[in-house]
């Protein structure tokens, strides 16, 4: 099936400086030899019939086609990066696998790779013994965050035209121009807050690889709806105001912290967690990415209970928040398309000595523009799997559908071992589950 309807589509997109940003860490990462920058859905259905409809949409949409179409046109003598579109007639393809064991995702599957200068994307029909169906989505960081492969569901969903206006809303609009010396300027304050937040020591779990550890394994944690209200109680109880999702952070920063007591080794945590910078409502834009980060720094004494690493949390993203620090570090990100890419990877990690986060982490909601869009035929399940990434080489990333959270564990071998996974893991449990 070709095109649904005789669309113009842009012929060049510029990255934005959140795509550079993950541009850059997919350097870091080929460096490394360990991990990748791909993100997963998987949607489990009751059969292959209850997929067909997404498979045709698939074939049909013009985005798609879109990303099957461009080449990374890389940035040379400070000119930016962009995405340059060339109707070279590729079409996505649909790989189908049968698996033995009823939903797992196979190791080879999610230790795949995807390269910049081949199809950006790609779809997986996993077939159980069963007669059950996973159907997976995986494509490049740098082609779109989780907000934006929300609405990439809810336009393969059917709820979104094909048409010209909304295709032309898939794409990111031409940027403002910012002035050179207001950029210089808010590149130095942005600077010194990044510096004065990840001084060194850092603790971090990344360690160096040997060759057979740089493979990375998946736990996927299920809580059941009443589990999920206990926790949305806990995280009132223990001064999370607002929401769950700091609740959820503070917790997986004392199981870390757990763990370097365990070791001897306890230490100063520093997070950049991502912060969206879309508003409410529309339909994206999709392509890009348009996140920026918050960035927390707790030291031992903000790590003595869970209501104090909160107290911090909360603290700090105020703080920033007031100060418009996301906003600053946009526009700091935007600056960074213009130098090489090692530079960039050397600046973002000088004050911290290397070290990109102590752990990473993302949570996803349960509401529209989120990636627990419903499909026509309704999915039993969702799971969104974060990239592998190295450094740090732990990730914590959790997502809410038909009101139960589960929690994936995204680790590399060569820096937890099963005890310490044990550990992080129970840990957790206890504290998200905690009852007087």
């Amino acid at each position: 099936m070709g095109q649904a309807s005789p669309v113009i589509l842009p012929e060049k997109i510029y990255l934005t400086g959140a795509d550079n940003f993950y541009l850059m860490l997919a350097h870091k990462a080929r460096k490394a030899e360990a991990g990748h920058n791909v993100l997963r859905i998987v949607f489990y259905f009751d059969n292959y019939n209850a997929v067909s409809p997404l498979i045709d949409r698939i074939k049909a949409s013009p985005l798609i086609h879109w990303i099957h179409n461009i080449t990374l046109v890389q940035g040379l003598f400070f000119l930016k990066p962009y995405w340059h579109y060339v109707n070279k007639g590729i079409q996505p393809v649909i790989n189908e696998t049968n698996c033995a064991q009823e939903n797992i995702i196979p190791s080879e599957l999610l230790n795949r790779d995807i390269s910049l200068n081949q199809r950006l994307m790609e779809f997986d029909v996993l077939h159980y013994p069963s007669g059950k169906i996973a159907f997976v989505i995986s494509w490049h960081h740098i082609i779109m965050d989780g907000r934006g492969s929300g609405y990439l569901m809810r336009h393969l969903n059917g709820n979104t035209a094909f048409d010209q206006e909304t295709i032309n809303d898939m794409f990111p609009k031409a940027e403002k121009r910012t002035g050179l010396i207001h950029a210089i300027k808010n590149m130095y304050e942005v600077r010194d807050f990044v510096q004065e937040s990840s001084f060194r020591p850092i603790t971090t779990v990344a360690n160096q690889l040997s060759a057979n550890g740089r493979k990375f394994n998946l736990k996927t944690i299920h809580f059941s709806e009443t589990e999920t209200a206990l926790m949305d109680n806990n995280a009132k109880k223990n001064g999370a105001r607002f929401g769950a999702n700091l609740f959820q952070l503070a917790v997986c920063a004392q199981s870390i912290h757990q763990l370097n007591i365990l070791q001897g080794k306890p230490g100063t945590i520093w997070l950049p967690i991502p912060y969206d910078g879309r508003k409410r409502g529309g339909n994206g834009p999709i392509v890009t990415n348009t996140i920026s980060f918050l960035f927390y720094r707790l030291e031992l004494k903000n790590l003595v209970g869970i209501k104090e690493t909160i107290a911090c949390i909360n603290q700090q993203m105020m703080e920033q928040l007031k100060i418009e620090l996301p906003t600053k570090y946009s526009k700091l990100l935007n600056m960074m398309r213009h130098i090489p890419l090692s530079l960039y990877s050397f600046l973002t990690t000088y004050s911290s000595k290397g070290v990109v986060s102590s752990f990473l982490y993302s949570s996803a909601g349960e509401s529209t523009h989120d990636m627990t869009s419903l499909l026509q035929n309704e999915a039993t399940d969702i799971v969104v799997i974060p990239p592998f990434i190295f450094p740090p080489g732990l990730t914590f990333s959790f997502l809410r559908y038909k009101g139960c959270l589960k929690m994936n564990i995204a680790y590399c071998v060569g820096s937890i071992s099963e005890n310490e996974l044990n550990l992080i893991e129970s840990t957790i449990k206890q504290l998200l589950l905690k009852k007087d």
